[in-house]
């Protein structure tokens, strides 16, 4: 979510502008397994997973081209997976009305 503010707050406050979707990434490649596994550490269980077959369509791997986004804000950062993760858990876990107590 940092990057993410502070890519928004940098275009504003410069008047950044880009007529075609930007990736916001940054090259790095965490494939579904892997942002599974790292959830449940975060979450402290395992978690039960459903293979299917693959789909006609489905992209088997991928990889963000950081290009456009070092182009157009250079000092923007990337953020660390894990603690991107972990935020976004502990944000939905708060949304969330039996984890606060509110019946």
């Amino acid at each position: 979510m940092d990057t993410v503010v502070a890519v928004i707050s940098e275009a504003i406050n410069n008047r950044t502008s880009h007529l075609e979707p930007l990736n916001l990434a940054f090259g790095q490649r965490i494939t579904l397994l892997e942002v599974i596994s790292e959830l449940e550490v975060i979450l402290g269980r395992e978690l039960s997973i459903d293979f299917q077959p693959s789909r006609v369509g489905d992209v088997s791997r991928s990889q963000a081209d950081s290009t456009g986004i070092r182009r157009l804000f250079p000092n923007v950062e990337p953020s660390d997976f894990t603690g991107g993760l972990r935020a976004t858990v502990d944000w939905f876990q708060s949304m969330r009305p039996w984890h606060r107590g509110d019946n």
